[in-house]
């Protein structure tokens, strides 16, 4: 036999050899771990059982498009139980891992407690809190629009029907007190002439009772009442609001961390004849404006209304963060330092999300203002809140 035939028929027998074996199984590629803090339990699981949602939802979304570049990717979710001392603890848990990128947390003061620990090197941090104002250049993000930009949205709105004496009531806790802060600086701006803050009342969070409070607003007999307060505080103002006669004869405006299906509906009955929220812009589901934002919100709808879901604020409230970060890895793949991500996004523009189209390059480490906010409208007919203001705070034409 030649050569060339000895080798033709080593060849054969290792080609049969090899065919006889075992195939070993394919590894497919690790899953890209992120972690998310939400509030899944305590007085702020209102919120974080659907920001939690949401996340898992994307990651189902995002592994059927093909994952991060191929790789899959896990949402690990954790609950702080709406305790700041708890996130933090979950936070040094995480960090120890040393991730690029962190979900979370649900709701200001937990955000505040967090965002000390990735100052120096990271994780970027996307906190679900419009209320928190990281510094430029931070690794901490907040999700939304921001406070101030609410306050200056409700006093457009309030300008416009023409009320001019509007009483504050808020809860002593991080979030009321921010609230107040912003409004306060609000009425100081000078783009109000003819509004005046007649009155700021307080309560602490574990209140059963404010009448004492409404009892003041009452007697001086506001235009509107300004709300800020959240959860279970909600329900006890709006129950006093009731007690008082408030509700029958004053408007009330309230803010977007009330914009919560399962919130409302358990105040029905005690919901004020008129009560306005701000909202972000995805409330208003574009149906006019053809674009990308347009398209952001129908992927956002269809896959909530897939599961028969109508989506509100607490599901909205980590949907364009997460697909921040996952648009950030997408460019700069898996293997991303803190510092890499954390230049993306400060550079990234021209992002189309829910509520507007993103742009981080002012600094301000939430990439929207005020056109991302609307003003929505409790119809107790219809059992739900309606548009009642074009992005900005100028009411629309036509209502009431």
């Amino acid at each position: 036999m030649f050569p060339s035939a000895l080798r033709r028929a080593a060849f054969a027998v290792a080609t049969l050899v090899a065919l006889s074996l075992p195939l070993a199984p394919v590894r497919a590629a690790d899953p890209y771990d992120i972690y998310t803090i939400v509030s899944l339990t305590g007085p702020f699981a209102f919120l974080g059982t659907n920001e939690g949602a949401s996340v898992h939802l994307i990651e189902g979304i995002v592994n059927k498009q093909g994952g991060i570049n191929g790789q899959p990717v896990r949402m690990i979710i954790q609950d702080d139980q709406s305790n700041p001392q708890v996130a933090v603890q979950l936070a040094n848990a995480i960090l120890a891992k040393n991730p690029a990128v962190m979900l979370g947390p649900t709701y200001l003061a937990s955000c505040l407690a967090v965002a000390p620990l990735v100052r120096a090197n990271g994780p970027v941090q996307y906190c679900f809190a419009p209320t928190i104002h990281p510094p430029a250049g931070s690794y901490t993000f907040s999700g939304g629009s921001s406070s101030y930009d609410q306050a200056i949205e409700s006093l457009v709105f309030i300008q416009a029907k023409g009320w001019k004496r509007a009483a504050f009531i808020s809860t002593t806790d991080a979030t009321g007190q921010d609230i107040e802060a912003q409004f306060t600086a609000a009425f100081n701006s000078g783009r109000f002439p003819g509004l005046t803050l007649i009155d700021k009342e307080h309560f602490a969070s574990g209140d059963v009772s404010i009448a004492a409070q409404l009892a003041k607003i009452s007697a001086l007999k506001p235009d509107v009442i300004l709300l800020a307060t959240v959860g279970t505080s909600t329900g006890t103002a709006l129950r006093g609001l009731q007690d008082t006669g408030l509700s029958a004869t004053t408007p009330v405006m309230s803010n977007l961390g009330n914009v919560i299906h399962v919130q409302l509906d358990q105040y029905l009955n005690i919901l004020p004849r008129e009560i306005y929220f701000t909202a972000p812009r995805f409330i208003a589901r574009d149906v006019s404006r053809a674009g990308p934002v347009r398209d952001a919100q129908l992927t956002f709808y269809k896959a909530y209304n897939a599961q028969g879901i109508d989506p509100d604020v607490g599901n909205n409230f980590s949907w364009d963060p997460t697909w921040i970060l996952i648009d950030a890895l997408r460019h700069l793949g898996t293997k991303a330092t803190a510092k890499q991500v954390l230049d993306y996004i400060e550079h990234l523009h021209g992002f189309a999300g829910t509520n507007g189209m993103y742009d981080f390059s002012g600094g301000d480490q939430r990439g929207l203002g005020l056109s991302a906010l609307v003003i929505c409208k409790w119809d107790h007919a219809k059992k739900t809140w309606v548009t009642v203001s074009e992005p900005g705070g100028k009411p629309l034409p036509h209502t009431n």
